[in-house]
């Protein structure tokens, strides 16, 4: 009981967070009917683009899965994979955070895989996802330098800024990492330590999945794939809205990584922190607050209609190929004389 009030308590801090920035960001609008007016101006085909190109970047991720598994000696069914990653992005909208673990125990369910060893290679899908996501920024930054002048000045961070609390945070957390392994032997003499051991042991032997990768133009071939998508499905938004018919795509790359930072944050689905950074790019362009706004939410709202549907869906298969499984499982030989 008191896992299940923490739970909760935590989703509605979480929630709470997100409504509260939503709040911050719908400050600015003081006419509402401007802001419908705005959202409605997207046409149907940009929205109907950039549902089909989210959906296939989750499609290219399940693939791009099963290269990374393949090394460990695993190859489960194409299907389960990419349906077990529309699951995490679906699980992710409801609970932050919580995607990777259930995609994780999903495949786990279907197909057998040990959990450890998947999120191993989960990770090792996160290290190259980071390395392209901070090489985008940077080239976003480099091409809109003036324009993201304008967006840190939005903020007031105190403290002289973020850099110094995130470099505090890194250095404590690195040197407890290193003295807890340098002194596993004695600390695994404690149970729930020895679980915690052996589970990064898991993990260490998913991240070497990358080095033995046998196909790895294929793996590099998807993630080009994916990232490309990702920033398709929002910049032919931004074609379909007549106001931004003069946005660059050096423009559409600083508003997509906006966003994304925004979705950072720790709100169910990204909502509010997602909406308010786009707010704050769009004004950093020189756009109005409310076209920012109303872009935002057109973006937001295509993209999480198509996660709750197609991973429902997703969910809905996994759990036929659980019952399939199983019922397979239960199957005994007949006996022989």
């Amino acid at each position: 009981m008191k896992g299940s009030f923490g739970q909760v308590l935590k989703y509605a801090l979480m929630l709470g967070i997100g409504v509260l920035l939503f709040s911050l960001a719908m400050r600015a609008v003081d006419d509402p009917q401007a802001l419908w007016d705005d959202m409605r101006s997207a046409s149907g085909w940009s929205i109907a683009a950039s549902f089909a190109m989210g959906y296939l970047a989750i499609v290219s991720r399940g693939m791009r899965w099963l290269i990374l598994l393949e090394p460990l000696g695993h190859k489960p069914d194409m299907g389960n994979s990419i349906h077990a990653v529309a699951f995490s992005y679906f699980s992710n909208t409801f609970v932050p955070r919580s995607g990777e673990l259930a995609r994780c125990g999903a495949l786990n369910q279907t197909d057998g895989i040990p959990v450890d060893e998947l999120f191993g290679t989960v990770i090792s899908e996160r290290v190259v996802d980071f390395a392209l996501l901070f090489l985008l920024t940077g080239l976003a930054l480099v091409s809109n330098l003036e324009t993201f002048i304008a967006f840190s000045e939005s903020f007031d961070l105190p403290g002289g800024g973020p850099l110094p609390w995130i470099a505090g945070v890194a250095i404590f957390f690195t040197a407890g990492a290193v003295f807890a392994w340098r002194s596993r032997t004695s600390l695994s003499r404690i149970p729930l330590l020895a679980k915690a051991f052996a589970f990064l042991e898991g993990i260490g032997r998913g991240l070497v999945s990358v080095r033995h990768m046998r196909r790895k133009w294929a793996f590099l071939g998807h993630t080009a794939f994916i990232w490309t998508l990702y920033f398709m499905m929002t910049y032919v938004v931004f074609l379909g809205i007549d106001a931004l018919e003069e946005l660059t795509a050096a423009q559409a790359l600083f508003v997509m990584m906006a966003g994304g930072f925004g979705m950072v944050l720790p709100s169910p689905g990204g909502i509010g922190s997602y909406q308010l950074a786009v707010q704050y790019a769009f004004i950093a362009m020189g756009y109005g607050e409310i076209l920012g706004l109303a872009t935002a939410n057109v973006i937001w709202a295509t993209q999480t209609v198509m996660i709750i549907s197609m991973g429902g869906i997703g969910y809905l298969f996994l759990l036929a190929a659980g019952f399939k499984k199983g019922r397979n499982g239960d199957m005994k030989p007949a006996a022989t004389d």
